[in-house]
Parts: C-alpha cells; structure tokens; sequence
C-alpha cells in the first residue's frame, strides 16, 4: 500500500513474507520504545508525511529513508529527508535510514 494507513499492513505483510532478520520492516515491527510495541514500518505516503512535520517530529538526519511501500520485486519507496523534498526507489539490498511510526 501506499496511502496513510498502510504502513502497518504493509510490515505486516513484509514480515510474513521475509523471514530475514534486520530489514527494514522487522526492525520496526520487533521495537519497543516508549512502553509500545505497536511501531511499523510507514508507507510511502506516511513517510513524506512525516518529512513535512519532520521539525516537530525531530531525530531525524538527511539521509534517506525507507518505506514499507515496495516498487517491485527488487526495489521499494525511500524519501530523502535532505533540503528537498524526493522520493524514489532504491535496491532493498542498500542500506538506508528506518525510521518507525505507530498510529494513535
């Protein structure tokens, strides 16, 4: 999925899938901060939803970031949260930024 509201399917749907330890959408789907433990991976729409508030969210750097939203089979959505706003697809096999989100 792309839209607001995906995201957390989305790392659903990536942890069934992918049993490989560390990506991405496991390290959101397996942390605990803050006494929750309902983070996820956000989709390509949250993401740049949160590039937007980033200066009220904070933490964050201007590398790229990924998103649960994949392009295909081979590539997903990333955002770069530099000066500017992009977003594009990368290699899942690159090692980009992860940054969780939890819906409340």
């Amino acid at each position: 999925g792309i839209i607001i509201g995906t995201g957390n399917q989305n790392t659903i749907d990536i942890e069934a899938g992918c049993p490989t330890s560390g990506t991405a959408a496991d390290i959101c789907a397996n942390l605990t901060l803050g006494g929750y433990s309902d983070w996820f991976l956000p989709s390509k729409d949250e993401l740049n939803e949160m590039y937007l508030n980033r200066s009220v969210l904070g933490g964050f750097s201007t590398n790229l970031y990924w998103s649960s939203t994949e392009d295909e089979d081979f590539n997903g959505w990333l955002q770069s949260f530099a000066s500017t706003t992009f977003q594009g697809v990368d290699s899942k096999a690159h090692t980009n930024g992860v940054r969780a989100i939890r819906a409340f």
